[in-house]
């Protein structure tokens, strides 16, 4: 079918033991899943079917296999609160979370996946967000599994030159939550999320004290 999932691909981005679950998920509901590369403001989404596509949930390649189940399961969740609800809800209201909470139960377990994720994961599903980025404890459990790690704007010593989306920025001062930075193109200042993936560039140097 030319709207089928590739189960041969999807399964090479999941835990082993996860992969039967969503098998039996795909069996039953009507959902492409596609994995796509990697955007820089979104781990993953969902969108509703329309005359000539399916509902369809994308989720980044880039993403490791706990945080690309996660984020599966926090896309899903979007599907299934849609088709059971057929009117607006709130994207990440009570429904969603109750959906997003129902469709996680069968991967916590030791056999699916690590303790700290299961962990963090539990913790996590208490009160989820509207986005498991905005999770930091859950984030920086599931970054321990990444091959290559990212650098997160939180890391960097204050002062430090970084890169984002091709431009350069000066850390400065965290305020609240955000750490506000200084763009060296426009000059212009800038709140960032402490977990911000950034690519370092070198530290600015500090004055002597004459």
């Amino acid at each position: 079918m030319r709207h089928a999932t590739d189960l041969v691909r999807l399964r090479e981005h999941l835990p082993e033991a996860a992969f039967p679950v969503v098998v039996n998920w795909l069996r039953r509901n009507p959902v492409q899943v596609r994995m796509v590369r990697p955007r820089m403001t979104k781990l993953g989404d969902f969108r509703s079917a329309t005359r000539t596509q399916p509902h369809r949930v994308t989720v980044n390649t880039d993403l490791n296999k706990y945080a690309f189940l996660v984020t599966l399961v926090h896309e899903f969740a979007h599907f299934s609160t849609f088709t059971k609800n057929r009117r607006w809800t709130p994207p990440h209201g009570e429904a969603w979370k109750s959906e997003y909470a129902r469709l996680m139960r069968p991967f916590l377990s030791r056999a699916v996946l690590p303790a700290d994720v299961l962990r963090s994961l539990e913790r996590h599903l208490q009160d989820a967000p509207a986005s498991s980025c905005t999770d930091h404890d859950l984030m920086r459990v599931l970054r321990r599994y990444d091959r290559d790690p990212a650098l997160y704007l939180e890391e960097l010593p204050h002062q430090s030159i970084f890169r984002y989306n091709q431009r350069l920025f000066v850390k400065g001062q965290q305020l609240r939550k955000r750490f506000q930075c200084r763009c060296l193109n426009d000059r212009r200042t800038y709140f960032f999320d402490p977990m911000a993936e950034v690519h370092i560039e070198r530290p600015l140097r500090t004055r002597r004290a004459s």
